[in-house]
């Protein structure tokens, strides 16, 4: 009869000692909270390369004739150069553009095309497709499109990335 105290305390010490200690996750593994910096980093930087082209842009606004352009809801500004009271340009329709692109800072012609197109938004900037359907035949624009509203920060063969255009359209 002595041994039960003995077994008693066995049992009780081999139920206490038989907790497991819980998985821990590697340390190289990123849990959903946490931010991933270089992704942060590369956000705030393109926010404030978009910041400094708007700056660019409102400052040659504001020296080149304020009250001429007007800022379109995607951030780009507009102007209309020479006006028509001819037919409106529509979706779908046939038109002679003229398309003249400049850097914005340097002033330096990259295209100078002139083809016959059909108004769709699949063939041209966003910012030139708005602004088409705000025009009549004939007429001419000129188009002031920070980088994030153009070719963005992946550019094309003759566009560098981040580079702000100005543009010129014309219709015939």
């Amino acid at each position: 009869m002595n041994k039960l105290p003995y077994i008693f305390m066995a049992c009780v010490l081999l139920l206490c000692s038989c907790n497991k200690t819980k998985p821990q996750s590697p340390s190289n593994r990123r849990s959903a909270t946490t931010n991933d910096s270089a992704a942060t980093a590369l956000v705030l930087t393109q926010q404030r390369l978009a910041e400094e082209a708007d700056r660019v842009i409102l400052q040659y606004v504001k020296k080149h004739g304020e009250g001429q352009y007007v800022m379109a809801a995607d951030g780009y500004w507009y102007k209309k150069i020479l006006k028509t009271q001819a037919e409106d340009i529509v979706k779908g329709s046939k038109l002679d553009l003229r398309e003249i692109i400049y850097r914005f800072e340097s002033n330096e012609m990259i295209i100078d095309n002139r083809e016959e197109i059909t108004m769709n938004s699949e063939q041209m900037l966003l910012p030139v497709w708005e602004t088409l359907q705000t025009m009549h035949y004939g007429e001419q624009a000129e188009l002031l499109i920070p980088w994030y509203a153009g070719y963005g920060a992946t550019g094309t063969a003759l566009v560098e990335p981040y580079t702000n255009l100005r543009i010129i359209i014309e219709t015939y």
